[in-house]
Parts: C-alpha cells; sequence; structure tokens
C-alpha cells in the first residue's frame, strides 16, 4: 500500500512556511492537520479525468482564529502542506470539487482507496 501513514509525518513546504507572518506556523499547520476539523476536499473535473492530482486536498477551515485554505498533498511516507491562504471567494461545494470528509486523515483515506 502506498499511503501506509497517518498524518504522523507533516513536511511543511518553504512556500507555506514563509507565509507564518500572516497565517499560521509550521507548528500550528502541523497542530491543525492532526487535530483540526474542517471542510476537506480536492478538486476535480468531469469532463477531464487526472487534470488535477488524486493526492492534493485543501482544509478549508477556521484555524487560531483566522479563515484559511490549506493546501496538503497525501505523499507516500508524509503529508506535504503545501501552501495556506486567505479562503479565496470560490465555494469548494461546486462540480469541480470533491467532498472528502472533515479531516486530514480522511484524506489519507481517500487517497489510499
Amino acid at each position: 500500500d502506498r499511503y501506509l501513514m497517518t498524518v504522523d509525518r507533516i513536511e511543511v513546504s518553504h512556500t507555506a512556511a514563509e507565509k507564518a507572518d500572516r497565517y499560521l506556523t509550521p507548528g500550528q499547520l502541523k497542530t491543525v492537520l492532526r487535530d483540526h476539523t474542517g471542510y476537506v476536499c480536492r478538486r476535480a473535473s468531469p469532463n477531464h479525468d487526472d487534470l488535477y492530482p488524486d493526492n492534493e486536498f485543501t482544509l478549508r477551515g477556521e484555524f487560531y482564529g483566522l479563515p484559511l485554505d490549506i493546501v496538503f498533498a497525501i505523499e507516500s511516507d508524509h503529508v506535504a502542506v503545501i501552501t495556506q491562504m486567505s479562503q479565496h471567494s470560490d465555494s469548494l461545494r461546486g462540480q469541480f470539487y470533491e467532498y472528502v470528509g472533515d479531516t486530514a486523515k480522511d484524506a489519507v483515506e481517500h487517497a489510499r482507496s
């Protein structure tokens, strides 16, 4: 199984860490992915299979008082935080997004299946 891990190992990208002055520190990001709930989805396009990577997810929620979108990928042996940003105006509940759960663990399970 290529996704044998949970959210034990989380690596925060340089891009995500650089935004710590505006948003969350790498430590806070790891805590959010391990312990917090939100709205987890992945980009999907009904007419273009494989247009978006199937291991990349967005966690939207309010964390440490900030409404954020945290973009992360499920890799074979860790979770990689790609970036964090203010919630963009796009609804994540349309046809181009597939709801996968409420936690990063749900995304791990989804990526494994």
